[in-house]
């Protein structure tokens, strides 16, 4: 909890640090997150191969004005995370070698709260940025999809993950960093951005079999933002 009373408390000190007359953006996006895991202790070594998730984000954005180039980028995003655990080998049917397999992806349903700064360069009509800061992040709910592979894949039934036990963190703390450009539209922008989001905290700590995961990915997204 201090450390959630801490980020809001640097979103209303750059608040109240902004110009006053200063003009305002308040905008939507929406893109796809390809994101994976680092695995760490020693089961890790023993975990079969894995794959990207490519899950979407959706959210609104602010910015607020600091001075000349800078500003400060708050948004509120839901973004999908996981990552797909493999497994495959053949099996000689009627002499014939046929491919056998399985999969498990893993999805974490997010609700971030990025509070970035942003730099921005060019001219009025068109700018490219740079943003960078902490991302505080709630894992709402997950599920496990297993998924047989026989030539083709069929999907099992849906398994609902227990995110209330105690092996599971449902808050996160992350770092992003990424660039993007955004041209002049009516009243106000068209922005994309592609960024990269690094988990400092374990999604998942198991200290029985020395298991840790954390989250990592990258995406890219694109919207439009009113100026007010």
């Amino acid at each position: 909890m201090k450390l959630i009373k801490f980020l809001f408390s640097i979103t209303a000190a750059v608040m109240f640090l902004s110009q006053s007359n200063a003009q305002v953006s308040l905008g939507f996006k929406a893109g796809s997150n390809f994101a994976d895991t680092r695995v760490e202790g020693i089961i890790g070594t023993l975990t079969p191969e894995q794959t990207t998730f490519t899950g979407y984000t959706l959210g609104i954005i602010g910015e607020l004005p600091i001075k000349s180039g800078l500003s400060f980028r708050p948004e509120l995003n839901y973004i999908q995370k996981g990552f797909t655990v493999s497994q495959s080998f053949d099996v000689e049917v009627l002499g014939i070698e046929m491919p056998l397999g399985a999969k498990a992806r893993t999805r974490i349903n997010y609700i971030e709260l990025p509070l970035l700064l942003k730099y921005a360069i060019g001219s009025d009509l068109a700018k490219a940025y740079f943003i960078a800061g902490p991302t505080l992040g709630y894992a709402a709910n997950a599920e496990l999809r297993p998924v047989a592979s026989l030539l083709i894949d069929f999907n099992l039934p849906r398994v609902n993950i227990n995110l209330n036990n105690d092996i599971y963190k449902r808050w996160e703390v992350s770092g992003t960093l990424g660039v993007g450009g955004e041209i002049k539209a009516g009243n106000g922008k068209i922005f994309a951005d592609g960024r990269y989001n690094l988990g400092f905290t374990n999604m998942l700590d198991n200290p029985i079999v020395d298991l840790r995961i954390k989250n990592q990915g990258f995406n890219v997204s694109a919207g439009y933002a009113f100026t007010f």
